[in-house]
């Protein structure tokens, strides 16, 4: 799409589309240590670096990142000097991102490796719930848990090193795989024999990463982004960003990692009733605003969402977009006077209808103080083939929206 082509935007709004990439995990490929994991919607360390040219920080200042994701903002924030705090309700996104700032030795992850492969399957190995039994074979568990024996042996943060490893491998044997904002499930024959291979491979590519970290401080604490209340200090800048509205439901997506990283299925579903709502299972939290009006922006949207649109979807948004309003609020308290706080942020849209979620969180961010510095137009994505094969294309703006305390 020539520039002379693209849509107009609104007032304040510029397009910035040399971050096209920055905004997508696209660069996380061939970065160290961020390739060893990411998310479908995760931005690149690229991105953090750009926001901290426009929006500058003193050497001491702190990075908070409520959303932690696979940890892209807290990583980056420490390989550039500067202390950061992350927060995340996943325990996926915990674990990913602790093993990324994790404090290694190459020589004895090599050790540790060479003990690791020497393991045999397990003849008879733990129950296990009736969804990895679907994911995969008897003989595969049977591998995965020989491997996952003798990494238990380990101390840590050796142990959960070599357990990412092992969920990069479950992730390619595996029978559920990701679909958009789900998963299905995949007819494939038995990878038994591809387990030992495809570990070793992973665990050698994340010691070859291996490198010493600044001695910044870093922590990656778990915490709800609408309260955040064990988080104490200021910070000078937050980069994050929350989930889209688009019913993307991780807790089913990664179902499977969460299961083996130990959680059990009444674990999984209380991650999904209390995550953000941006799928229309989670449930409204207890200690819900009193001070929340709803954006003007919003209100004139949800009117054009047609009558015989799923009926959860407008109970969904109007969740969501509450959600925000507590975030920024709780942000708010933490963040030093003049701090700067970013959010990368996705239009969706629903039954037809662009949710502009970009000038939405512009307008709640302003109810509550913050000074809208900018709204950057990173990409325009494409819409899923439900809603193009019903409605027609229409570009979804991906955002980065910069305010200022």
């Amino acid at each position: 799409m020539n520039r002379v082509d693209l849509p107009s935007l609104p007032e304040g709004f510029e397009y910035r589309l040399d971050l096209r990439h920055h905004v997508t995990p696209h660069l996380l490929k061939s970065q160290p240590i961020h390739r060893w994991f990411a998310f479908p919607h995760s931005y690149s360390p690229q991105l953090i670096d750009e926001v901290l040219k426009t929006c500058p920080i003193s050497p001491t200042g702190k990075i908070f990142d409520p959303f932690v994701g696979a940890g892209t903002t807290v990583l980056r924030a420490r390989q550039l000097g500067y202390s950061a705090v992350g927060t995340d309700l996943s325990p996926l996104s915990l674990f990913v991102s602790r093993v990324k700032l994790g404090d290694y030795n190459k020589e004895t992850l090599e050790e540790a490796l060479n003990s690791i492969l020497a393991y045999h399957p397990l003849r008879e190995y733990p129950e296990v719930p009736p969804r990895i039994q679907k994911a995969f074979t008897d003989l595969e568990i049977r591998h995965i848990f020989g491997i996952k024996e003798r990494i238990q042996h380990l101390p840590q943060p050796m142990a959960d090193f070599f357990q990412l490893a092992l969920l990069r491998v479950q992730q390619t044997v595996s029978r559920a795989t990701p679909d958009g904002g789900w998963f299905r499930w995949i007819e494939k024959e038995d990878q038994s024999h591809l387990v030992k291979d495809l570990f070793e491979r992973q665990a050698r590519l994340q010691i070859g990463d291996v490198a010493p970290l600044t001695t910044c401080q870093s922590e990656i604490l778990a915490s709800d982004a609408r309260s955040l209340d064990n988080i104490t200090g200021n910070f000078e800048m937050v980069i994050t960003s929350p989930p889209y509205p688009n019913r993307h439901d991780y807790s089913r997506i990664f179902h499977i990692e969460l299961l083996s990283l130990g959680l059990a299925e009444k674990d999984v579903t209380f991650f999904r009733h209390h995550s953000i709502r941006s799928h229309v299972e989670a449930v409204k939290p207890s200690a819900a605003p009193n001070d929340y009006q709803m954006p003007q922006k919003l209100a004139a949207t949800l009117e054009q969402i047609p009558p015989n649109a799923d009926p959860r979807v407008i109970p969904m948004l109007q969740g969501y977009f509450e959600d925000m309003h507590m975030t920024l609020k709780a942000i708010s308290s933490r963040i030093s006077h003049n701090g700067w706080c970013a959010f990368v942020v996705g239009n969706v849209r629903h039954a037809g209808v662009m949710i502009p979620v970009d000038e939405i969180l512009a307008e709640i961010g302003e109810s509550i103080g913050y000074r809208l510095q900018a709204v950057w137009v990173a990409r325009l994505r494409g819409n899923s083939a439900q809603q193009m094969g019903r409605f027609g294309r229409e570009p979804a703006r991906e955002s980065i929206v910069i305010f200022k305390n």
